[in-house]
């Protein structure tokens, strides 16, 4: 997720600009609030989706390992029934009035339509208010959503879902297969592509879709549409064919661009459809009721028709609070209940007798890096990217100016996650080895390096005095000169949207969307993905090594391809991964029944969609 969260988002400007959400691998990506993304301190017992096998009543689960990329090759057409956790089964009418969950963001969503967004403020909204075929556990397991079971043949090429009896949206109406189909037709949309469309094109014919020339070939779309590996069997059964082998394709289920919004209403509201929160008539736990940009709002209520039951607080209210102190302030004023504080406060915070056990860190789920045009000098030269990356210190920028809310990385997978390579030591922080490469680029001693332009979010303030700070770092240890380029959060992101815009440098990095190595190399580092394209970033072997392990369904055999493209990517610098995220909240005592996961990149229990959160009074 573009950090995000992109989902998240997805959320986070180089290692610092703390407002402009990651790209969410939002699932997941980018914290739009305060510390664009924090750092994961142990472990998140995370690891890749391995492939149903051939029992029945069993749960699609991550094989328990953390380093390798273990996804099973599923066995001859074998059916696999999903089966909810308990404590998600039951009905619990929460007590009437007042019962609302707090919250704040720190940045309005860009868009909120399920099938363009990439940012982890984004994908936050959206997971409240949607839910795909499937979804993820508080162990970050596959698990049933609104199918009730699956069945796929001996390559892992055709799976077919049947969803659960009775399914409704919202506003009482039936959810029926057509509708998830409708979700996948409009994610790979040529007319309005959005960030992940290569999320779907191993169905067969998705490739002819999304390469159709705009407007010339459009006429084809309904026949290419009709040759789509989609089928839609009956209202509770869809099958998808698929083009290779994908061992993962059952946990793609749970990512947003197959969240069924309703297709009548995304059609009569036309291109800015979702700005309006009566067509947001969802499936999720909870129901979309207010999109507020004006005042900064966003608010849901309990979805009475949820399969699993009406969730047990009465809604969520989401305050966008870009200044951090003000959050704060928003906080002790007892006006929110949860939200990510600013690292200049986090010290003062857990040293406060009263705030200090509302203080919450625990492992997140995101890189954050230093995102570069490679399109433009000097970040063309790959010498100087490496020299960057290597004259960064990443330990003191961390601890002086971040207060210790991060924790450095020189690779892309963050620990806890498949493919997570702990040996990685190149490009460790060597002043003397940075100038070395910058004198092999053509600038010894940083002469004649054209202006770099560092591009931050200014809409939270303390992020001026990290700037400054990295300034500092870089002059003093590398004799690199960098200008401050403050900007609006809003227009930052806009700005990353394409390679002909992209800042000269800032921050990005991603966040998880789904456990597994495909999500964090070949959504997006191969060749073809928006985000990949939208840094000017190619490198024909890495993209070979991608589409080989995409398909490989021997877990050791996949683990391995995918570990050589990232020894690539990294060498590449592509992007500087700078460090990795922890979660941090501050939670008023009051909340309860909180399922923390490393992909709370915006809210702590979403991925288990505050179904458990209760308010004591």
């Amino acid at each position: 997720m573009n950090v995000r969260r992109l989902r998240t988002p997805f959320a986070s400007t180089l290692l610092m600009v703390l407002i402009v959400p990651i790209l969410v691998a939002c699932g997941g990506a980018a914290t739009p609030s305060a510390t664009s993304a924090p750092a994961a301190t142990t472990a998140a017992a995370a690891a890749p989706t391995a492939a149903p096998v051939a029992t029945t009543a069993a749960t699609v689960a991550p094989a328990a390992t953390t380093e390798t990329a273990a996804t099973a090759a599923p066995v001859a057409t074998t059916e696999v029934a999903m089966t909810p956790e308990a404590s998600a089964t039951t009905s619990t009418t929460g007590s009437s009035g007042g019962n609302i969950l707090r919250t704040a963001s720190g940045s309005f969503p860009d868009s909120l339509d399920p099938q363009k967004s990439s940012f982890a403020n984004e994908i936050a909204i959206e997971e409240l208010n949607y839910e795909g075929l499937m979804r993820f556990d508080k162990d970050l397991k596959t698990v049933p959503a609104a199918a009730e079971k699956f069945e796929f043949n001996k390559d892992a090429t055709v799976y077919t879902f049947t969803l659960r009896s009775g399914l409704k949206y919202s506003d009482g109406s039936p959810l029926t297969a057509q509708d998830f189909a409708d979700a996948a037709y409009r994610s790979l949309d040529p007319n309005s592509p959005g960030d992940y469309q290569a999320t779907l094109v191993m169905i067969k014919g998705a490739d002819e879709i999304i390469n159709t020339v705009v407007p010339t070939d459009t006429a084809k779309l309904p026949e290419l549409r009709k040759a789509l590996g989609i089928r839609v069997l009956d209202e509770r059964t869809i099958a998808f064919d698929l083009t290779q082998p994908t061992p993962y394709f059952p946990t793609l289920m749970a990512v947003w661009v197959m969240y069924p919004a309703k297709d009548s209403l995304v059609k009569a509201g036309g291109e800015n459809w979702w700005e309006d929160a009566k067509n947001q008539i969802g499936n999720g736990p909870f129901q979309l009721t207010t999109i507020d940009k004006g005042n900064n709002l966003i608010e849901f209520k309990a979805n009475e028709n949820y399969w699993a039951g009406r969730p047990k607080i009465d809604g969520v209210s989401v305050r966008i609070i870009d200044d951090l102190s003000v959050a704060l302030q928003a906080y002790k004023n007892n006006e929110i209940d949860i939200f990510t504080p600013d690292p200049n406060d986090v010290e003062t915070l857990k040293a406060d007798a009263e705030l200090g056990p509302q203080y919450k860190e625990y492992a997140g789920s995101c890189t954050t890096t230093f995102s570069m045009n490679l399109t433009k000098p000097p970040f063309d030269n790959k010498k100087v990217r490496q020299a960057l990356a290597t004259g960064f210190d990443r330990e003191a920028y961390i601890h002086d100016a971040l207060k210790d809310t991060a924790i450095s990385t020189l690779t892309w997978i963050p620990p806890g996650y498949p493919g997570y390579d702990a040996n990685e030591k190149r490009f460790s922080f060597d002043p003397e080895a940075a100038k070395k490469l910058l004198a092999e680029a053509g600038f010894p001693d940083g002469k004649g390096l054209p202006e770099i332009k560092y591009s931050y979010s200014s809409s939270n303030p303390a992020n001026q005095t990290r700037a400054e700070y990295l300034q500092q770092l870089l002059k003093k240890d590398i004799n690199v000169d960098i200008t401050l380029d403050p900007v609006d959060s809003k227009a930052l992101v806009r700005m990353r949207k394409s390679k002909d815009t992209y800042p000269q440098i800032t921050g990005g990095g991603w966040c998880a969307d789904y456990p597994d190595q495909q999500d964090w190399l070949s959504i997006y580092w191969h060749s073809r993905s928006p985000f990949a394209q939208n840094i000017g970033y190619k490198n024909a072997e890495a993209d070979k090594l991608m589409d080989a392990a995409d398909i490989e369904v021997d877990p050791a055999k996949r683990a391995d391809l995918y570990d050589q493209a990232q020894k690539l990517i990294i060498d590449d610098q592509g992007e500087i991964p700078t460090r990795n995220s922890k979660n941090y909240y501050m939670i008023r005592p009051t909340i309860k029944g909180l399922d923390f996961t490393p992909q709370d990149t915006d809210l702590p229990g979403l991925i288990t969609g505050l179904l458990n959160v209760t308010i004591e009074k």
